[in-house]
């Protein structure tokens, strides 16, 4: 499949969302759920963006010659049935959004969001889902959306700086890593109602911008990170956060090394 669609504003991050429409898709049309933010010209122009794109179809014809003309006509109305729809559910965002990731918790979809203003939002983004499905619902949600505006679960402001670096636990459901463009790692454990236990020591190691950050997919408190310092490393988080270091590739590239992620399949040393 090959689409395009606009969001308005460019977008700096997306992520998927996980859905109950099955892991292994072969007929089509399909559909998709995704959520992003907006890098717009203003600060207070900036959006979440919970998206659904639907009745996705297959753009090309394989086996079939398309050898006469008189299946123009036909052709134009299966086009016309076949086109890609997609639906928007906007949430206010203060600040440009760096970096998003998803997760599914406690039967709830969360997305959590770096700002540029230094500042890390949890977001329950259930009920957007459920407004782009039905466009009753949407219409309400856009209407309530204009005097009330959605607010984060959780805010965490105790970074120094903005950053890039997130990514929710596969694992460990709930549990969250994120790091800064000064160098810290903060580590969020998940309390009951919704808000979030931060380690306010950040994990040392890095002595330059945290650029990405992944949670080993079976290791529940193992992730790595990559910095502009060059440097790879590998965190157990039940250490100490001066302790917490247990692995180090220094000058991992000649340049700054910005993103990175596991072999699915193999250990953590993979």
């Amino acid at each position: 499949m090959l689409h395009q669609a606009q969001t308005g504003a460019p977008c700096l991050s997306f992520d998927i969302v996980t859905d109950n429409l099955g892991s292994d898709r072969t007929e089509y049309p399909m559909t998709a759920y995704m959520v992003a933010g907006t890098q717009a010209s203003s600060v207070h122009l900036n959006n979440v963006i919970v998206m659904k794109m639907s009745n996705l179809h297959c753009t090309t014809k394989p086996d079939e010659d398309q050898e006469s003309d008189d299946e123009d006509d036909e052709d134009e109305e299966e086009d016309e049935e076949k086109k890609p729809n997609m639906t928007f559910a906007f949430i206010k965002h203060e600040g440009c959004v760096t970096r998003i990731r998803t997760t599914n918790f406690r039967n709830s979809v969360l997305a959590a969001s770096w700002s540029e203003l230094g500042v890390v939002n949890v977001w329950n983004i259930t009920q957007q889902l459920q407004a782009v499905d039905d466009p009753i619902l949407l219409e309400r949600y856009n209407l309530t959306n204009v005097t009330t505006p959605v607010r984060p679960l959780y805010s965490f402001n105790g970074h120094q700086q903005e950053g890039f670096g997130i990514d929710w636990c596969p694992t460990e459901l709930g549990v969250l890593a994120t790091g800064d463009c000064r160098r810290d790692i903060h580590i969020w454990k998940p309390n009951e109602g919704g808000t979030w236990n931060v380690d306010q020591r950040p994990l040392v190691g890095h002595t330059n911008s945290v650029e990405d950050i992944q949670w080993s997919p079976n290791e529940r408190n193992v992730l790595a990170s990559c910095s502009v310092d060059k440097s790879i490393r590998i965190w157990d988080t039940r250490a100490g956060p001066q302790k917490a270091c247990m692995l180090t590739a220094e000058n991992a590239h000649q340049s700054d090394v910005n993103v990175i992620s596991w072999n699915q399949q193999g250990t953590i040393y993979s």
